[in-house]
């Protein structure tokens, strides 16, 4: 059982609400809903019941609910006690990244880290999300940060940021002035995509998926590495392209213009991912467990905040 498992059942004991735990965490509903009935049948008991909408825990839930605040607690001071015994924090820390997190969120991180622990030495390799998982998998990096969660291979994903996919065009292109498109308009466009392991590309046809649509025909006129690559063919006028709106930095202001598809927002998690079977090094471990304090502060202040009326 996962700690974050525990984090999610005291959110949906608090809200008494799947859905305000769920925006509480940044997750999905169903996502929630399944890492409830992931416990519930691994201790083969009902921990939540659902009467005419209201949800109440079970004399189980109750002392489960009990356990992992002591479970929480216990982990919270038992890295506590770690990090000031271990003193001045260094050595190697090395991260494998998809080109979105690598772009866009693990400099940050890294940045945020090693300012408190400047004698880390980090080392980060960015690739499309398919290797890092791979990578990750055969335990040659100590943790990875991706845009898509593959099935399998004996990993485990942790949510630390949100995004969304837009569609990058040309100022000039005839769709740029109007902010949302049917897909339909699609049909026919040369596209700029990312290669076969691309979390984004993986993103798009999930999202897609979940509303029971696909792409319609359209001609590839280059396959690209990168975000940034994307938004260069694009401001080139060799046509449209996916890519993170995280991507849209100053530089693009004026040349490249985000626009999206009219009912169908593409929206994804981002992922911190470890190998369940490799020992991290010290290092790595105060690592994780910073990302997963940085999550949780910006998560908070939402927390605190009344969710707005359906």
């Amino acid at each position: 059982m996962e700690l974050t498992e525990m984090e999610t059942f005291l959110a949906v004991s608090r809200h008494k609400s799947f859905t305000d735990a769920a925006w509480e965490l940044r997750l999905t509903q169903p996502g929630v809903s399944r890492q409830i009935q992931k416990i519930e049948r691994e201790l083969e008991t009902v921990l939540v019941e659902r009467r005419r909408g209201d949800l109440r825990l079970t004399k189980a839930g109750e002392q489960f609910k009990a356990y992992a605040e002591e479970a929480l607690e216990r982990h919270g001071q038992f890295m506590t006690s770690l990090r000031a015994g271990i003193g001045t924090l260094s050595g190697d820390l090395s991260i494998i990244a998809s080109t979105t997190t690598g772009e866009f969120i693990v400099p940050e991180l890294v940045a945020g880290f090693t300012s408190l622990h400047p004698d880390v030495v980090p080392e980060v390799f960015i690739t499309d999300t398919a290797q890092a998982i791979e990578e990750l998998a055969d335990t040659r990096w100590d943790v990875g940060f991706v845009g898509a969660r593959l099935p399998g291979r004996g990993l485990r994903y942790e949510v630390t940021g949100e995004d969304e996919i837009v569609l990058a065009v040309s100022v000039s292109h005839p769709f740029a002035k109007r902010g949302e498109i049917d897909i339909a308009e699609l049909e026919g466009q040369p596209f700029l995509e990312r290669e076969g392991g691309s979390g984004t590309l993986r993103s798009v046809h999930a999202a897609l998926a979940k509303y029971g649509v696909t792409l319609p025909p359209h001609p590839v006129t280059m396959g690209v590495s990168s975000s940034q690559a994307i938004l260069a063919g694009v401001d080139r006028g060799f046509g449209v392209g996916w890519v993170s709106a995280l991507a849209f930095v100053a530089g693009w202001k004026g040349r490249v213009t985000p626009v999206r598809l009219n009912g169908l927002p593409l929206r994804r998690s981002l992922y911190l991912v470890q190998n369940r079977q490799r020992a991290l090094p010290a290092v790595a471990t105060a690592f994780a467990d910073w990302v997963r304090n940085e999550r949780k502060a910006k998560v908070a202040p939402l927390s605190r905040r009344k969710r707005p009326a359906q």
